[in-house]
């Protein structure tokens, strides 16, 4: 049947970026009809990484389309190999930025092409390349910017770039955003790129930012991996931004299924250690892909896991700075954590990826240490497991503050990862105790239904506020 409409997806190649994009493309292909073509596009490097994860998992991930732009990361000055953040430092990423920015006339070029061959075209596309806006305007197509991150962590964000490089701060290190007054934060929820005002980069990084801001308040229709009953102060704040011109439309939570991660060797042996641990007793703890602490913070943090005599899983990475090749983990714990973690059968350090839907899953999970980036937090929640918050960069520190203080689900526990953030062991322990306790349990528990409701048959918001998208850019 030939495609009479044809959906394109652009995320940013960050890792929960395109988690989240092939989530997106997932639910399209259940909801559209069938001669509605979806594609997601990018580098050929994230295309072949997009296919493998699409062909792994569930079947309705086997009618999406992928097509490769022409990128030569040499050109702009980055590694022969690397096409996304997970191959750069934190400090390279504008360059990688910037380069996708140089993607515009190939994908003008692929949009020119579908425009000649079917009747409409809609381009959903991520908020750092929301130059994408230009092309679909140029082509006569609709378009949509997709947010990945939460809503009120994404209005912080935005407000926070507006306002730079010259952010309000108090004497007492604390702020208040014009756009926001009646929120207060405090530097150490910032990320070190708000307190870099003098980085030789600034100027080029604030650029950059203003550029996307500026495209992404000219799109159809902002898209969020939000639910409209979770995160309603959130919602509210970016729609005053936007304003009434661009509907907002919350269409979460997309979150992955983990059966694939369960398949491999690593995975079954996970999930056999929890079958032989208590209900709601394992505490797991993880920072992501892409995030560590300083090895200091990893110690007071074995010492705590040990002194609460909880059971764990711990998805290991080195910490910052340290490389697994070169370092030794005997280093980065105390002596024999490990050996003794394993004998007792209290613990378990994972490797490498660990199946974290599935581990979060189980109903061994009482609780889950995280960075709390928007995936994992979405991924914690809608399994009902209270969170202990560790926040680390971007706005990992906002969602932890509004869990915290709007659903009581998150107990945060330290910020940041710097050589001058400091944990201790007793107080990790104490915080461990109490997202582990009945009443946080209950409390999430209530939030995994809000978040089941969002999808229901019968008036669910996010099930609603899809079809009003789908209505806003010519898809019904």
């Amino acid at each position: 049947m030939a495609s009479t409409k044809h959906v394109v997806l652009f995320p940013f190649p960050g890792q929960g970026h395109l988690v989240s994009f092939l989530e997106a493309a997932r639910l399209l292909r259940c909801v559209l009809p069938g001669d509605v073509s979806i594609t997601l596009v990018s580098t050929p490097r994230n295309v072949a990484a997009l296919r493998a994860s699409a062909s792994a998992s569930s079947p309705s991930s086997l009618d999406i389309s992928f097509h490769a732009l022409p990128f030569v990361p040499a050109d702009h000055g980055l590694p022969a190999d690397c096409e996304s953040t997970s191959s750069i430092p934190p400090p390279a990423y504008l360059m990688l930025f910037e380069a996708f920015e140089s993607l515009e006339p190939a994908f003008d070029a692929y949009i020119s092409s579908l425009t000649a061959e079917c009747g409409s075209v809609c381009v959903i596309a991520d908020v750092f390349v929301a130059w994408t806006v230009g092309v679909a305007r140029r082509r006569g197509c609709a378009n949509a910017v997709f947010v990945s991150c939460g809503a009120f962590g994404t209005a912080i964000l935005h407000a926070l770039w507006r306002n730079m490089p010259a952010l309000p701060f108090g004497d007492d290190g604390r702020l208040r955003l014009p756009a926001y007054p009646e929120v207060e934060l405090h530097r150490s929820q910032m990320s070190q790129v708000f307190l870099s005002s003098t980085s030789p980069d600034m100027d080029r990084v604030i650029a950059f930012h203003d550029r996307q801001i500026q495209h992404g308040y000219l799109t159809d229709a902002v898209l969020m991996n939000t639910v409209q009953e979770l995160e309603p102060t959130g919602l509210a704040m970016v729609r005053r931004t936007l304003g009434k011109q661009v509907p907002v439309c919350s269409i979460g939570p997309l979150v992955r299924d983990g059966s694939a991660g369960t398949a491999t060797d690593d995975g079954v042996a996970v999930m056999r250690w929890l079958d032989s641990q208590p209900p709601s007793s394992v505490l797991y703890r993880s920072f992501g892909s892409q995030n560590s602490i300083r090895r200091k913070q990893m110690m007071e943090l074995a010492t705590a896991l040990e002194s609460t005599g909880r059971p764990f899983v711990w998805a290991f990475r080195p910490p910052v700075g340290l490389h697994p090749n070169i370092d030794g983990v005997e280093e980065w714990l105390p002596a024999g954590f490990e050996a003794r973690a394993r004998a007792a059968n209290r613990g378990l350090l994972v490797h490498g990826w660990a199946p974290q839907v599935s581990i979060l899953a189980h109903a061994s999970t009482g609780a889950f240490l995280s960075h709390c980036g928007w995936n994992s937090v979405l991924e914690s929640l809608t399994h009902g497991v209270p969170i202990v918050g560790w926040p680390l960069s971007a706005e990992q520190f906002y969602n932890v503050k509004t869990l915290a203080e709007e659903w009581g689900v998150c107990v945060e526990v330290a910020r940041g990862n710097l050589e001058s953030s400091t944990v201790e062991s007793c107080k990790v322990a104490e915080v461990v105790e109490t997202a582990m306790g009945a009443e946080m349990r209950q409390r999430a528990a209530a939030v995994k239904e809000v978040l089941k409701k969002a999808w229901a048959e019968d008036g669910g918001s996010s099930r609603t506020a899809l079809q009003e998208f789908l209505g806003v850019v010519r898809l019904h």
